[in-house]
């Protein structure tokens, strides 16, 4: 084969390679952002919970608006509406178009949608003072009124009808151009009802225990109703995702106990019924700031377990706080699931004394030493040679907590390795510098 033969085909084999190269690379970031994370830089961002089943989810990647990426799509919505730049997490959003119509965004609210119990949440950035996030006739309705955020919706009653409860919350939807996630849930077990923003409870209330949501004539779901972005082309909804979130069971009061504790570095999780017959599995689930939960395990009833026989669960956990929460939540075998109240553990985080870091730690005229005190006192910091000589002392008051002293050489000490002590309330904990 000729020489020029040859440098065409690596050429040419160079070329595709590469363009092969960049085609999978484009695949790779476009998958990446099919599903905002939600964890942008714009202020957090809320990591779902995983306690219902997705009923519905729309992150508007694309055209049609309509399309859902999860469950039923929208039967109807304005025309100007378009999926766009613009989005959370640098994705694609939901934009009301130019032309100042309002999103009108509607799905048919099959008995799918006739849940006891709701998590909604959505990301929005302000662009007008009032509008809806999701509402459903008179019954229920998340939105904004007058720049503050407010709830309506309606709960079934023990004489067999309906009570509203209607609120203003105190948040005021801050005016700048930064997505936040605005997420409300009903519990139907507890009777609470919540709203988040960005993980933080801003509003709450307490009804009454065992009180499903009452849909009974409330139509069509709508998202973005009165919302028009005061006709600016501006992607200003992202991230839609709806769940159901338990239902009111005779069952409920079954779970007998459930109790947390704290092993050498692990958590024992234990727990009793009295309807082991009537309950499928259970769920263990565990937050670290006792709104976001992810699930544990899943551990199988025991039919033939007599009542109040203990279930026991080992969490191998690491905790990266100082509390952690957990729940568990019994899914019986007709489908339903209860989630019960949350409970908390705490763990000992006391800090002893240390050397945190040493910078530089081959020094030519000065170094500094970050080191923890667990409480206030009077510090000696000595440095000796290669053989264990002591050649300076210093000695000084410092705080509880993280502290920071300046070692100056005024010695000029020779090149060569040096072992710096610490001593404090008749601990010393050394660690190596060197001299250039």
């Amino acid at each position: 084969m000729s020489t020029r033969l040859m440098i065409v085909l690596a050429t040419f084999s160079g070329v595709f390679l590469l363009t092969l190269g960049w085609l999978v690379y484009l695949n790779f970031d476009n998958l990446s952002k099919t599903r905002a994370s939600g964890n942008g830089g714009e202020g957090g961002g809320t990591a779902l919970n995983t306690t219902g089943e997705i009923l519905t989810e729309f992150t508007w990647e694309k055209n049609p608006v309509s399309l859902a990426t999860l469950g039923p799509d929208a039967i109807k919505c304005s025309k100007d509406a378009h999926s766009m730049n613009g989005g959370r997490s640098s994705t694609n959003g939901l934009s009301p178009g130019p032309n100042g119509k309002d999103i009108d965004l509607e799905f048919e609210a099959t008995e799918l949608f006739n849940q006891e119990g709701i998590d909604i949440s959505i990301d929005y950035r302000r662009s007008e003072p009032g509008g809806s996030f999701f509402s459903r006739g008179n019954n229920f309705n998340f939105g904004i009124e007058n720049n503050i955020l407010t709830i309506a919706y309606r709960i079934e009653n023990a004489k067999g009808g309906s009570e509203i409860v209607k609120e203003r919350t105190n948040y005021e939807i801050p005016d700048d151009p930064l997505y936040r996630t605005y997420r409300f849930i009903y519990s139907p077990n507890s009777g609470k009802a919540e709203i988040f923003v960005n993980s933080v409870v801003v509003w709450s209330h307490q009804g009454p225990g065992n009180a499903p949501l009452s849909w009974k004539n409330a139509g069509n779901i709508v998202i973005g109703k009165n919302l028009n972005g005061n006709g600016v082309d501006k992607a200003i909804l992202d991230n839609l995702v709806v769940r159901s979130t338990g239902s009111v069971s005779p069952l409920a009061e079954s779970l007998l106990n459930f109790m947390l504790e704290p092993k050498e570095g692990v958590v024992k999780v234990h727990w009793s019924s009295s309807a082991n017959d009537k309950v499928d599995y259970y769920t263990i689930e565990r937050s670290i700031n006792g709104v976001d939960f992810v699930n544990v395990s899943n551990v199988k009833s025991n039919p033939q377990k007599p009542e109040g026989e203990e279930y026991e669960y080992i969490d191998k956990t690491s905790a990266s706080t100082s509390i952690v929460y957990y729940r568990l939540r019994q899914t019986f075998l007709n489908g339903k699931f209860v989630t019960h109240p949350l409970s908390a553990i705490k763990f000992k985080t006391e800090k002893d004394f240390a050397i945190e870091r040493v910078n530089p730690q081959m020094f030519d005229h000065s170094f500094d030493v970050s080191y923890f005190l667990p409480k206030s006192g009077r510090v000696w910091m000595q440095l000796s040679d290669s053989k264990g000589k002591v050649i300076s002392t210093e000695t000084f008051e410092a705080p509880q907590g993280k502290n920071v002293h300046v070692f100056k050489d005024q010695l000029n000490l020779e090149h060569g390795e040096y072992t710096l002590h610490l001593i404090f309330d008749n601990k010393k904990i050394s660690t190596k510098v060197t001299k250039a």
